[in-house]
């Protein structure tokens, strides 16, 4: 049962102990999972686990079924490797044309913010799926941000006929509980690369902007191979 300590939403947690149950294979591929189990598996009521579900089912982990619950999607790391290279020129793109048009006060503001605030995440003595969870919102807050505000829609309109596969939804943080530390210094690095990337569009730097935001969306693909165990 998830322990109700912090002020993480119950489906936030619910969705964090879920993602990291389908990345570690604890939930196989065609595997059922219903919001009714879900909420007798964490000890919540059903309106957590339905959220937790749907988030999961617009990140592309679980398919609806025709009658009720969902279904663990199969993960195919040659489709996933291939969305990845496409995500990676559109977000840098976004970075390079938004640095090449000027960030405005607004935008740079909440950037900055949401940086600072997954920098406090990743040093805070909350439980660790607590931390994650707010680290992960933070990263999409992040990429979602410099992607639909970059003053070209269709960066977005491309990437959004994409979107529904699994791991490749902007802000995916991929989390391997068995080394912890070593997964925080991980992000860690991520966040130091957010900071450089806002630094280089700040700048107007576009060149700059889109190497870095490219070789920051390119770890994920990377990481991604390793954890099922295939080169990259």
């Amino acid at each position: 049962m998830l322990k109700d300590s912090s002020d993480t939403p119950s489906d936030q947690r619910v969705l964090a102990a879920l993602h990291t149950m389908i990345m570690d294979g604890t939930l196989q591929p065609g595997e059922k999972v219903s919001e009714v189990g879900v909420a007798d598996m964490f000890g919540v009521s059903r309106t957590p686990a339905r959220l937790a579900l749907r988030a999961l089912e617009v990140e592309g982990l679980i398919k609806k079924r025709q009658g009720r619950g969902f279904t663990v999607q199969e993960f195919n790391l040659g489709d996933i490797k291939h969305a990845y290279e496409v995500r990676g020129v559109l977000e840098g793109l976004g970075a390079a044309t938004l640095a090449r048009l000027g960030i405005s006060d607004d935008i740079k503001d909440l950037l900055t913010s949401v940086i600072q605030d997954m920098d406090h995440a990743l040093n805070d003595e909350m439980e660790l799926a607590d931390r994650i969870t707010r680290y992960q919102d933070g990263n999409i807050a992040f990429h979602e941000t410099i992607m639909r505000q970059c003053g070209n829609p269709y960066v977005s309109y491309a990437f959004d006929r994409m979107e529904t596969l699994p791991l490749v939804k902007l802000g995916t943080v991929v989390f391997k509980d068995e080394k912890p530390e070593q997964e925080l210094m991980r992000l860690r690095l991520g966040n130091m690369q957010h900071t450089l990337i806002l630094d280089a569009i700040i700048r107007r730097d576009p060149q700059r902007a889109e190497a870095m935001m490219r070789e920051h969306a390119n770890q994920t693909l990377v990481y991604s191979a390793l954890f099922s165990g295939d080169d990259p």
